[in-house]
């Protein structure tokens, strides 16, 4: 709040009106904010590739699931109901009768 009253002392066309002849044109950028501006960036990118973080590709892994998120759903639904189902023969075919 301070850099705000600040800056309206230094600028008497700190809030413009429309008659104004600066009108349309803006307001000095104090450099140590802009700084500040992108050191504030720059951390948050940091302090997000810091939880985030890509999966690693397993080339020797079959893909058989759209995403991580697919993924787990199936090996929960395998998990409780694979002993009941037929999904691993009927996606090899080898239960339909071929034609």
């Amino acid at each position: 709040m301070d850099a705000n009253n600040k800056a309206k002392e230094a600028d008497l066309e700190f809030y413009r009106d429309a008659s104004s002849p600066q009108y349309r044109k803006g307001s000095k950028a104090f450099e140590e904010n802009i700084d500040k501006m992108v050191k504030e960036l720059h951390d948050r990118q940091a302090k997000h590739n810091a939880f985030c973080r890509r999966r690693k590709f397993h080339e020797e892994k079959d893909i058989d699931s759209i995403n991580d998120c697919n993924e787990h759903f199936d090996k929960k639904i395998e998990r409780t109901f694979g002993n009941y189902t037929l999904k691993n023969n009927l996606e090899k075919r080898s239960v339909l009768p071929v034609n």
